[in-house]
């Protein structure tokens, strides 16, 4: 009798389901695609150009070949002659959009028509359901409300209350982090902790009335809680675009789905839990939990269930983790570049600034050191999120099917030789003209339209803040042996990053 190993069982296994799965893409591909639209006119638009993707893979393996996958699409923009290409990813169709005219189409002339995203296993298991997330859920009722909610707080209006009160909060922290420089000067430092804390105070503070001390523990656990989930978040997977793939990331996933679930216990004991408790009637709103309390209690139109609450509590003051790992990649870019720093110390020494912190209503006088914070943006080039076509459409003359993926190649439109001199070379002044700052319109940072970054100006003014005070008060040193490549296409950071000298001025 023949013995035939598990291996061998495993291995046979593994080709019946590839043979399946190459059959049942073989026979989607065949099938009569439906009319994009009713009439003949729109019916006959072209799919855009594009590569023959592969069996199961699609045109993953183009993507492989690159650093940043999305050097590919500019890549492919030359092969194809279309700043419109169409990909398949795995099963899923995909269409990568370059080219600032073709993008706006895509986040503001048909906004709502690419206004939904994707839909990942791994999204729907980190917030129980996607939809529950601010970033990753599609556009409704619901999601234009808690927006709303927002607005009055992450857009706060210069030198309104608001705004004086995020100023005084952001200088409060600031200077217990130069306090706690000037104690170790002369000592590296791994930066990112205490980064993270002074962001995760300055977040909570303003939105939730809380802070914690520099030693607490519960505080710190979450903090690295909130980073080790931003971390997988800005990870790409083979999964998402092969969910068969997904069961080899299920210990990877139960550990993002632990670290959630501590999130979201530490909100609810030190943040929102004896607020919830004692309400009794709608309460004057000082901050963001007033107003979600407020909402859910009333039972205010869109109904907002709990979860959805918390997770857009959980989703803004998470930010913390996307400026704290900014501001770390900005200090990389700085320790090596001494001439940026002195030139930064010129314009901050030339203002007069009482004390150690350089409060946001300096931001005016000083384009050069908001020019780094920009300049740093742009070379690290973070994606922005997919959208998702909600409905039949179009761009640039192409037709555009429902639910298909869209790409949309800001990597192009922050390192093209022709909209930037030197664009791998590190320059802040290219934003700087006539003694002001100045952003070209090719220049999206946050994504635009309705699903633009609903945090963006926590991110400038915090960023601004930290910066000018660290210069103001520190030269930034780097340490012997120290790596400091930068890494770009992705704003995450590793848990370890990198160390400096802060040298007091």
């Amino acid at each position: 009798m023949i013995s035939i190993s598990v291996t061998t069982y495993f291995l046979l296994a593994v080709t019946l389901v590839a043979l399946i799965l190459i059959l049942v893409d073989y026979i989607r591909s065949k099938k009569t695609p439906k009319k994009l639209y009713d009439g003949d006119e729109l019916s006959a638009l072209l799919d855009p150009p594009g590569p023959k993707p592969w069996p199961i893979l699609g045109s993953l393996h183009i993507l492989g070949r690159y650093d940043v996958p999305y050097k590919a699409f500019a890549d492919l923009v030359r092969v194809y002659d279309s700043q419109v290409i169409k990909l398949k990813m795995g099963s899923l169709p995909c269409v990568v959009v370059n080219g600032l005219e073709n993008i706006k189409e895509i986040l503001i002339a048909k906004g709502h028509h690419f206004d939904s995203r994707p839909n990942f296993i791994r999204y729907h298991l980190l917030f129980g359901n996607k939809e529950n997330s601010l970033a990753f859920c599609n556009w409704s009722d619901v999601q234009k409300t808690r927006r709303e909610m927002l607005r009055a707080h992450t857009f706060p209006r210069a030198f309104t209350t608001r705004y004086n009160q995020l100023n005084g909060i952001i200088g409060g922290e600031l200077e217990l982090m130069v306090d706690h420089l000037n104690s170790i000067a002369g000592k590296s430092l791994h930066a990112k902790s205490l980064i993270m804390h002074t962001c995760a105070n300055v977040f909570l503070k303003y939105f939730c009335s809380r802070s914690f001390p520099l030693g607490d523990v519960p505080f710190r656990v979450m903090i690295e809680n909130f980073d080790k989930v931003f971390y997988e978040v800005n990870q790409g997977y083979a999964a998402d675009f092969m969910p068969f793939l997904m069961p080899l990331h299920q210990r990877n996933m139960t550990r993002m789905i632990n670290w959630t679930h501590e999130v979201k216990q530490f909100m609810e004991k030190y943040i929102i839990g004896d607020r919830l408790a004692n309400w009794k009637s709608i309460t004057p709103e000082e901050d963001y939990v007033d107003c979600l309390i407020n909402h859910i209690k009333t039972d205010a139109e869109p109904r907002m269930t709990w979860d959805m609450a918390m997770f857009a509590l959980e989703d803004i003051v998470g930010g913390h983790s996307a400026v704290g790992n900014l501001l770390v990649k900005i200090l990389g870019y700085l320790v090596t570049r001494p001439h940026v720093q002195r030139t930064a110390q010129m314009e901050i020494d030339g203002v007069e600034t009482p004390g150690r912190f350089v409060g946001l209503e300096n931001r005016g006088k000083m384009p050069y050191t908001e020019a780094i914070i920009l300049e740093a943006i742009r070379l690290i080039a973070s994606p922005i999120v997919p959208h998702v076509a909600n409905q039949d459409s179009s761009v640039a003359g192409y037709k555009i099917e429902k639910d298909t993926f869209i790409f949309l190649n800001n990597y192009d439109l922050n390192m093209s030789e022709e909209l930037w001199t030197s664009p791998k070379e590190f320059m802040p002044q290219r934003f700087v003209q006539n003694g002001k700052l100045l952003k070209p319109e090719h220049f999206l940072p946050f994504g635009g339209g309705r699903r633009s970054c609903m945090g963006y100006k926590m991110v400038q003014y915090i960023s601004f803040s930290t910066i000018a005070t660290l210069l103001k008060n520190f030269n930034i040193l780097p340490v012997e042996k120290e790596n400091y490549k930068v890494p770009i296409g992705n704003l995450a950071l590793p848990e370890k990053s990198f160390n400096f000298h802060f040298e007091r001025r």
